[in-house]
């Protein structure tokens, strides 16, 4: 039996003028990756942002091993949750170790003094990332692959419990994808609680242990990848005619294909 880090109880989130999600009820584990899916404009990043306390739940509530996260002070509850939010981009010519250094504030302030534990902590997130030797170059030198890496070490300085990812993948190529999230598949692995929203079905379906669909203002389905990437499932949360094959290598992890192209078709 998983401990429980998260759990969402009949939770709406969205704007004061509009509600983005309703009555989303779910638990999420200590230990596990799960994965948001859905159409354009079904409320992943609201889901994301409300459930790290950025935006306030407009019904319903958050907790944090039973705590409310909106409860929570700030820096106390970044010390809990950490949030990579959508897109990267380097506008300051950090060095990697100064960017990922900015994930300790919550332990020490913005203007604290470095102690030992706080160079150990960012050692750590810059070995878990991949990026040892990486200490003295600049961001704005680096890939984009790169720099998705040292963000996510940026979050693992905070030593959180819950790391939650807004589509991390969704400008890199295919090496870069498969690297990020090995990393982040490591990271659930070791007993942290991932949430990472994610366009690509297929990549939701060999990285995580459940995955989320929401569709048309709510959670439209959750459970495991073969009980979610079914046929049906999918054609009518994204209103799109894929079909699902098995993988050639996993057994029992679906896969999920896009229809041909009609002048394809009439060949």
């Amino acid at each position: 039996m998983k401990s429980l880090r998260l759990k969402l109880d009949s939770l709406s989130a969205g704007f004061r003028t509009r509600t983005v999600l309703e009555n989303v009820s779910m638990e999420i584990f200590y230990g596990e990756l799960l994965a948001i899916v859905g159409p354009n404009g079904a409320g992943k990043t609201t889901l994301l942002r409300t459930i790290a306390g950025i935006a306030q739940p407009l019904a319903g509530s958050v907790e944090l091993d039973g705590h409310s996260v909106a409860s929570f002070e700030p820096r106390e509850r970044a010390r809990r949750i950490a949030y990579l939010r959508q897109g990267t981009d380097a506008p300051w010519p950090y060095s990697v170790r100064e960017l990922v250094f900015q994930g300790r504030f919550p332990h020490r302030g913005w203007f604290g003094r470095g102690e030992e534990a706080d160079r150990m902590a960012v050692e750590r997130a810059l070995e878990r990332a991949g990026l040892a030797g990486y200490e003295d170059r600049l961001i704005t030198e680096l890939s984009g692959g790169e720099l998705q890496r040292a963000m996510i070490a940026r979050a693992l300085a905070q030593e959180p419990a819950v790391l939650l990812l807004d589509e991390p993948v969704s400008s890199l190529d295919v090496r870069h994808q498969a690297k990020a999230l090995d990393i982040v598949r490591d990271l659930a692995d070791e007993g942290m609680a991932v949430v990472a929203s994610l366009h690509d079905l297929n990549l939701a379906g060999l990285y995580a242990d459940r995955i989320a669909v929401l569709s048309e203002g709510r959670l439209f389905a959750l459970g495991t990848p073969k009980e979610v990437l079914r046929e049906d499932l999918i054609r009518e949360a994204f209103l799109a005619e894929i079909s699902i094959a098995d993988h050639p290598e996993l057994i029992g992890t679906p896969l999920v294909l896009h229809p041909a192209p009609k002048r394809r078709k009439d060949r």
